[in-house]
């Protein structure tokens, strides 16, 4: 479950802004791809990202079982306290199916409220020639979930995230992170990159490589790509893929951003 929620926590907070031109592009969302972007919401605004995921795994241990999981409503939201400062709440509900024939059919899905997430992305750096645009994201996971999905413990995670402008049409970012874990007592690494393209004023495109890196030892790795469309300056739809590359498992995704400015 915790890599689960994981993959959850880096897919939910995660997106370049496509290099998309600043006088006309107001919203730089945290989704859909599994790099985090390194820009807060502006001050006194407030930015909704919701969506819906469905990851697969299928296991290849003769013992292990297919294992669909799906978390819909999922909603972070981002409030602008200061300037370069946002406050970050989130939470999800999850469906979990384990397709073992041997239980009884109201035995393999599990469901309710995933853990409170309540964090805060601080901007470090602007962009400046070589040097990249720099955030610090942080995140402390509160076990207060439905109780066959809740935490034994309080847990927390630390981001950075790093972008650069390639050209008009090109975005590269890139995040390094850590997060403690219930079952490995060094924790879980988080490696992403992503490079986005502006097909149009619009329309972006990204490709994406991500991977975790459990107790500091065993490495993964997969591959993601998407798209975004722009409603309107404040409004985002997208939808996303990724497949496993050192594990047999895949995820589908869509979702809807809103940034409403100065509420407060």
């Amino acid at each position: 479950m915790f890599k689960y929620q994981l993959l959850s926590l880096i897919m939910l907070v995660s997106s370049l802004s496509f290099a998309q031109k600043a006088d006309t592009i107001t919203i730089v969302t945290d989704r859909p791809d599994l790099t985090e972007s390194s820009r807060a919401v502006s001050h006194k605004s407030i930015q909704v990202e919701t969506g819906i995921i469905m990851f697969v795994e299928q296991p290849t241990e003769p013992t292990a079982f297919k294992t669909t999981l799906v978390q819909f409503p999922a909603v972070l939201a981002r409030i602008g306290l200061f300037k370069n400062v946002e406050l970050r709440l989130f939470n999800q509900f999850i469906k979990e199916k384990t397709h073992n024939p041997s239980l009884p059919e109201k035995q393999r899905s599990t469901y309710g409220m995933d853990n409170f997430q309540i964090g805060t992305k601080i901007n470090l750096t602007t962009e400046k020639g070589l040097w990249p645009e720099i955030a610090l994201l942080s995140h402390l996971v509160l076990p207060v979930g439905s109780q066959q999905l809740e935490n034994d413990k309080a847990l927390v995670n630390f981001i950075f995230s790093l972008s650069h402008t390639l050209s008009n049409k090109f975005s590269l970012g890139y995040n390094l992170g850590w997060s403690s874990d219930n079952t490995n007592p060094n924790g879980t690494g988080i490696y992403t990159m992503a490079l986005g393209y502006s097909i149009s004023e619009k329309l972006g495109v990204f490709m994406e490589c991500y991977g975790l890196l459990s107790n500091l030892e065993t490495a993964t790795l997969g591959f993601d790509g998407g798209f975004t469309y722009l409603l309107s300056p404040k409004m985002q739809l997208d939808v996303s893929a990724g497949k496993g590359i050192s594990e047999n498992n895949y995820f589908l995704s869509a979702g809807f951003s809103i940034l409403i400015p100065q509420v407060f």
